[in-house]
C-alpha cells in the first residue's frame, strides 16, 4: 500500500522525519518495502511565459521560442515539445540547471540555433511519466517564481500490508497507527454536499439487494447538473504519487476515495440504467457481460452481479461493465458505495482471471461502516470538484448492520504474555489508542469492544497483540533460554 506523506498529513499531525516515521510504525507491526521522495523541483527552475513561437528554419519538429521571466531580457530557448505555444506559461530550466544524471543546462546550440534554457515536460522534473509536452501551468502563475513554490515535495512509503489488516490498505487506516503510536489525535475531512432540496431521490432511482448474504450494505446517491471534466492538478499528483493515472474527475474521485478511505467505489451513469434501478442478485448462468476493459466474462450464479432491471451492469467488487460507464456526456450519476462477501469476490476475481484494486480491498473486508463515511466523502468531492448537485436523501440498504464484539482482558494473563507488569489503566490506555473501546475495568480485568474497521480482533491474547504494539515490540523482553 503506497502512502503519500502530504495526503497522510490532511489526517494526522507527523511528528517524525520520514524515515523515523517508518521505523517507529515497524516497531510498532507495520512493514515497509520501500520509502523515496518524489517531485523535489530542481533549483534554477522557474516560470516563464512563451512571448512568441516560430519554425525552426533547420528542422521540422524544432521551434524558436521567445520567453519571459518577468525580469531582464527575454531569452531564446529551442524546443521539440507540440505543445509550445506563445500566451502559456511553462516550467523553464535555467543554465546551470542540474537536472539530476549529470544533465546540467547549458547555452546550446541546436540545428545552428543558440537555445539559452529549457522549456521541460512534466517527467524531465520527476513529477510524473507524463512527456507528450512542456508542462503548461495556470495562466495566472506568477513569473518568475522557482516552480518549487508551487510544486511541495513528498515522501512516498510503501507498505507490507498483512492479509489480516484490510484497515491499513488506505491513507486513513495508515493514519490511525499514526495517531496510535504518537499518542495523537485523527481529523477528518469537513462534508460539504449540495443538496437539491424539495427532489427525493426515491423517486428518481431505486435500490434492491436479492442476496444480501453476499452484500450485507449498499448505499446509492444521486447526482444531477454533474460535469465530467479533467481533475484539478493537486487531484491527479496525488493519485501519480501512489500510482494511478488520472482519467476524469468523476472516476478520480472514486479512485481518490478508495486510496484515502479503504472503501472502492463505482459510479454509474444513470441515464444507462434501464427503470433506473440498482438489483444486487446472483448472476444467471451463462450471463454475458462485457467489463470496462473490453473483456467480455460468462458468468455463473457463484458471482455477483450488480444489475438494472434489464442487464448486468458490473461485476459486484470487482469491475463495472461497458453499458453504463461514465462518459463525457454524462450528466446524472449514481454513485454506488457497498459491502460485499469477502469469500465470494475472492473465489469470483480467481475464477473469472480479474484482479483489480477494488477486488484486493474486498477480497480481504470491507466493514459496511466503512461505506457510509466513504459514500459521504465521495459526495462531498463530486459537489466540489464536478459542480454536482445530490438529489435529497440517501438510498442505503443495510440488511446486514455490522456487530462490534466484546473481549475481556485479563490483566495478569496480559502481563504474563508479554513479560510485563502493567496496571489496568495502562492497558486500558494502550488499547484506547488503539480506538478499541474500554467498556469497563477494574484491577483484575477488561471489558472491551472492538472497532468496525478490526476484523481480526477476537479473543484475550489478541488484546495483547496490541498494547505490545503501543509499548513497542522492542520493550517487550525475550523469553529466556531453555
Amino acid at each position: 500500500m503506497k502512502t503519500s506523506l502530504n495526503w497522510l498529513s490532511d489526517f494526522v499531525k507527523l511528528p517524525w522525519a520520514p524515515r523515523e516515521l517508518s521505523q517507529r510504525l515497524t516497531s510498532a507491526g507495520l512493514e515497509v518495502e520501500s520509502i523515496e521522495e518524489v517531485g523535489k523541483i530542481p533549483d534554477g527552475v522557474v516560470v516563464a511565459e512563451i512571448l512568441e513561437r516560430r519554425k525552426h528554419e533547420n528542422s521540422d519538429h524544432l521551434s524558436v521560442c521567445m520567453v519571459s521571466t518577468g525580469s531582464g531580457e527575454p531569452l531564446q530557448v529551442v524546443c521539440g515539445a507540440p505543445n509550445c505555444d506563445a500566451g502559456q506559461k511553462a516550467a523553464l530550466a535555467c543554465i546551470g540547471c542540474d537536472l539530476g544524471g549529470g544533465f546540467v543546462i547549458k547555452k546550446s546550440k541546436l540545428r545552428g540555433v543558440e537555445s539559452y534554457g529549457m522549456l521541460c515536460a512534466s517527467d524531465e522534473l520527476g513529477l510524473d511519466d507524463d512527456h507528450s509536452g512542456i508542462m503548461i501551468l495556470p495562466p495566472e502563475t506568477p513569473l518568475g517564481i522557482p516552480l518549487s513554490e508551487l510544486y511541495q515535495p513528498d515522501w512516498v512509503i510503501d507498505w507490507e500490508v498483512t492479509p489480516n489488516r484490510p484497515d491499513w490498505l488506505s491513507h486513513l487506516g495508515i493514519a490511525r497507527e499514526i495517531a496510535a503510536v504518537s499518542n495523537s489525535s485523527i481529523k477528518m475531512p469537513l462534508s460539504k454536499i449540495r443538496v437539491r432540496s424539495g427532489s427525493p431521490v426515491s423517486q428518481v432511482a431505486k435500490v434492491r439487494i436479492d442476496a444480501p448474504d453476499l452484500c450485507p450494505r449498499y448505499i446509492a446517491r444521486v447526482f444531477e447538473n454533474v460535469k465530467v471534466a479533467p481533475s484539478p492538478d493537486w487531484l491527479v499528483r496525488r493519485l501519480r504519487a501512489v500510482g494511478l493515472r488520472s482519467v476524469n474527475n468523476v472516476v478520480d474521485i472514486t479512485n481518490y476515495v478508495m486510496l484515502e478511505y479503504g472503501q472502492p467505489l463505482h459510479a454509474f451513469d444513470l441515464k444507462n440504467l434501464a427503470g433506473q434501478e440498482i438489483i444486487v442478485r446472483r448472476a444467471n448462468a451463462g450471463e454475458k457481460m462485457v467489463t470496462l476493459d473490453g473483456t467480455e466474462l460468462e458468468l455463473d450464479p457463484e458471482n455477483l452481479v450488480i444489475s438494472d432491471r434489464d442487464r448486468g451492469v458490473a461485476l459486484a467488487g470487482i469491475m463495472g461493465a461497458e453499458n453504463s460507464m461514465i462518459t463525457d456526456q454524462t450528466t446524472t450519476v449514481l454513485l454506488e458505495a457497498a459491502a460485499f462477501d469477502h469469500s465470494n469476490i475472492r473465489i469470483s476475481s480467481r475464477n473469472l482471471g480479474k484482479a483489480t484494486d477494488s477486488s484486493y480491498r474486498f477480497e480481504r473486508g470491507i466493514s459496511p461502516e466503512l461505506t457510509a463515511l466513504a459514500s459521504e466523502r465521495a459526495a462531498s468531492l463530486l459537489c466540489e470538484l464536478a459542480g454536482a448537485e445530490q438529489l435529497e436523501g440517501v438510498l442505503d440498504c443495510y440488511p446486514r448492520p455490522w456487530q462490534s464484539e466484546q473481549i475481556t482482558g485479563r490483566v495478569a494473563k496480559i502481563n504474563a504474555l508479554l513479560g510485563l507488569q502493567l496496571s489496568s489503566d495502562e492497558i486500558a490506555a494502550c488499547l484506547e489508542r488503539r480506538g478499541i473501546e474500554v467498556l469497563s475495568r477494574n484491577a483484575e480485568e477488561l471489558q472491551v469492544k472492538t472497532p468496525w474497521w478490526r476484523f481480526d480482533l477476537h479473543v484475550e491474547v489478541d488484546l495483547a497483540e496490541e498494547v505490545a504494539q503501543i509499548e513497542g515490540l522492542d520493550s517487550i523482553p525475550e523469553a529466556p533460554a531453555i
